[in-house]
């Protein structure tokens, strides 16, 4: 028996030698950039009822008290939350509209309350979504006292055994024909250590991906047992539940040495143990809760110890609490801390999360990484539907969540826009959760984005089984985006994504920028400002390089790198890859003739840089115009980078470029007082650890003179391939605090005017 001894002795030894006299004080400090913050924002409008409270850990605190009040003075409609371990809560009730009052207080491990916080105070809308989060005695009253209870109740095993013989007939027999492989396969050995002590990348990707191959059989099998009652797959599950129950779990596949592999141990078994619970006997559950309550004490411990309740931008941590939510779910009255990790993981759910996502849809971290992360969400919805009869799509960040890849990812679109990933163009992984909150949230464009996928029938394996065997909501039908703006800001991610025609790829060109409040963390790269262009369903300005792992030398030598973008370094220096690193698109103008945007990114420059703003403007369709605005203490030199996965053709004077890829061409004009020196290559400071870069140009124009207030103008025509678009007498007639551009697009004057203290724009 593997047995979990992780405890904070150390204050509980303290606590109970009387170190502290009375419960340690509130410290009302700010937040670090890498924290949550105060939620909500003091003052803030917000648009869930009730939303969300969270505020920042101290150091010797074992919970929290929490109060709300209708007045700043706490007389008035005055609710007490006694005690939270956590530093999230959400009321199990809505409030009433209006203005609230709260603040928090520290508890010891004795009760003894500390003063209460600073307090701070919020507005709840009239038409705010109703989310309560649910009570405990709401969640005892839910989840089935039998199994199975993990994306399907006891109750409605019968219809799903009916679907098997009718309209899934398909789908079921694609499942079998796995099982009758999955039961013929030899186990897999469990994974050995790292060669020499030491972690390496190509054992932990082998290593987890087999892991998860190897899980997945013990899924595919115990869900044909649970619908056709066939012993031979009862015994198959059996048998590789058990075998991953023999594992030492705190060695190759813990959480602390592969988490990769440890995740799905613990999400995939706890789907396997319910659906084949009756093909297993006593002793095999007992051997199955040993094995869970060490890995779910791991995961939960590995996110409460950070607390992942404030550090709320962990990567992984955002898909392990509902890994561990559906494992508490499978255990629930089973395993003793179940309770407590299901009630964890409905805090983050009804708290912060999705922490890299906006309300508009947008997700902080890029294309790849929605695609990812939404869709293994939509699990956690599975099993909280089936769980707790509820549905988490009515939270309002999945009101607009397919809004994302369908303006950064068209169908036969070239680019997926900014971080990891982002080199590569769009696939139908973002398809199939598209197409299943098109159907939870009855948005039929979304439903068309996943067929033209062709991805328009979902998940496959047992999930994919289960949605599309039951009734409800009816699936929807497919209706297209016609009369959909072309423009969209993505407020929270600091994402823009501007086109000319969205519906037609084959004319559509495309310019994306970021500027991005969350900074240059995690999945993101040191990109603030910069753009990535397409046209035609061909790549043009491209973010370049590939990610061998996560921290290889090549990914902070070059890949993450504000040089391997299409982005500007001032004085020979880019931004740094950290939280402080911010940008924020100050002005989004869309219209008819063109849209105008304007990112700041001042934070990433350091201290002589007072400000940077690129200024975008997209002529539609076909000419982009980029001004890179710096304000310094001292002059600075601007160096502006371009990419591309075909030589650029260069003038002598460099000052004019040209590039041709695909079905696509650029050319235009480079500008700056005093000149520019331009140059290219296609190689890189180091190569790649693993893996193989595609063909790529890497274009910098740097200004030949200094300036305290430095400028950089790009006027750049997209046309077909073998067509230039007809620009000349490109000209920066700046003057008296504007900045004027003036160009001939096919013989006709362009003047366009901007006053960097607006900013606004004017075109003639």
């Amino acid at each position: 028996m593997w047995m979990n001894n992780r405890f904070p002795m150390l204050f509980l030894v303290m606590a109970t030698l009387g170190v502290y006299a009375a419960a340690p004080p509130v410290s009302n400090r700010a937040p670090a950039p890498n924290d949550i913050g105060y939620l909500p924002a003091d003052g803030a409008r917000v648009g869930t009822n009730p939303p969300a409270m969270a505020w920042l850990p101290e150091p010797h605190a074992d919970a929290y008290a929490v109060q709300l009040a209708r007045d700043e003075g706490f007389q008035n409609g005055v609710i007490t939350i006694r005690r939270t371990p956590y530093v999230l809560y959400t009321h199990t009730a809505t409030l009433t509209p209006g203005t609230w009052w709260w603040r928090y207080a520290c508890l010891d491990a004795r009760g003894n309350q500390s003063e209460w916080s600073q307090a701070r105070h919020f507005t709840i809308a009239g038409d705010a979504q109703p989310f309560p989060r649910p009570s405990g005695e709401l969640v005892r009253e839910r989840v089935p006292k039998s199994h199975p209870r993990l994306m399907l109740r006891p109750e409605e095993v019968g219809m799903f055994r009916q679907a098997r013989l009718g309209p899934e007939k398909a789908r079921w027999e694609e499942l079998v024909k796995a099982a009758e492989v999955y039961l013929r396969a030899p186990l897999m050995p469990e994974p050995p250590p790292w060669t020499d002590g030491k972690w390496n990348a190509p054992e932990w990707k082998r290593n987890f991906q087999d892991t998860l191959r190897a899980v997945e059989k013990a899924e595919t099998l115990a869900f044909c047992y649970l619908l056709s009652g066939d012993k031979r797959y009862g015994e198959g599950a059996r048998k590789w539940l058990l075998h991953f129950a023999s594992w030492n779990p705190a060695g190759s596949t813990s959480m602390d040495v592969n988490d990769e592999a440890g995740m799905p141990i613990l999400y995939l078994t706890s789907r396997a143990y319910d659906w084949a619970y009756d093909a297993l006997s006593k002793e095999d559950r007992e051997v199955m809760r040993r094995m869970v309550r060490f890995r779910g004490e791991e995961a939960y411990d590995w996110l409460h110890d950070k607390p992942f309740e404030q550090q709320a931008y962990n990567s992984h941590g955002g898909r392990m609490w509902h890994f561990l939510g559906e494992a508490a779910i499978a255990y629930y009255g089973e395993v003793p801390e179940a309770s407590k990790w299901l009630d964890y993981a409905l805090t983050i759910f009804w708290g912060w999360y999705p922490s890299y996502g906006d309300e508009d849809g947008g997700w902080a971290q890029g294309y790849s990484y929605w695609a990812s992360y939404v869709n293994r969400s939509t699990w956690w919805f599975d099993a909280l539907r089936a769980g707790l009869l509820i549905d988490g799509t009515r939270k309002p960040f999945y009101r607009n969540v397919g809004l994302f890849p369908m303006y950064v990812a068209p169908p036969n679109g070239s680019l997926t826009g900014f971080g990891d990933f982002a080199e590569a163009e769009p696939d139908a992984r973002a398809a199939v959760p598209v197409s299943y909150f098109a159907r939870m949230r009855g948005v039929p464009e979304w439903q068309w984005f996943a067929e033209a996928w062709g991805r328009g029938n979902g998940e496959t394996g047992p999930i994919g089984f289960i949605r599309s065997a039951r009734p409800d909501p009816p699936k929807v039908t497919a209706r297209p985006p016609s009369n959909w703006p072309q423009a969209k800001w993505f407020r929270g991610a600091g994402w823009v994504s501007l086109h000319s025609g969205m519906m037609n790829p084959t004319e559509n060109v495309q310019v994306m920028m970021r500027a991005a409040p969350l900074g240059n963390i995690s999945h993101s790269h040191a990109d603030q400002n910069a753009i990535v262009l397409a046209a035609f369903g061909s790549p043009l300005l491209v973010n370049t390089g590939i990610r061998p792992w996560y921290g290889s030398p090549f990914s902070k030598e070059w890949y993450w790198t504000t040089k391997a973008h299409n982005a500007l370094e001032i004085d020979g220096q880019g931004q740094p890859k950290t939280a402080e690193a911010t940008g924020r698109i100050i002005v989004f103008q869309p219209g008819k003739e063109y849209d105008y945007v304007v990112g700041d990114a001042t934070p990433g420059y350091g201290p002589n840089v007072e400000r940077y703003r690129r200024h975008l403007l997209f002529l539609k369709p076909d000419v982009v115009v980029l001004v890179d605005e710096v304000s310094a203490r001292k002059p600075v030199s601007l160096k502006f980078w371009l990419h591309g996965r075909a030589p650029f053709e260069l003038n002598p004077a460099g000052d004019h470029v040209a590039l041709a890829f695909g079905k696509a061409s650029l050319s235009g004009f480079l500008r700056s007082p005093g000149g520019v020196r331009t140059v290219q290559t296609d190689k890189y400071p180091l190569p790649p650890e693993q893996g193989q870069t595609r063909p790529e140009w890497h274009l910098s124009s740097e200004t030949k003179a200094k300036h305290t207030n430095a400028r950089f103008v790009a006027v750049l025509g997209v046309g077909k391939a073998g067509e230039k678009i007809p620009l000349d007498a490109v000209e920066d007639a700046s003057s008296g605090g504007r900045i004027a551009v003036q160009f001939r697009r096919a013989g006709k004057p362009v003047s366009i005017s901007i006053d960097p203290a607006g900013p606004t724009v004017a075109v003639r």
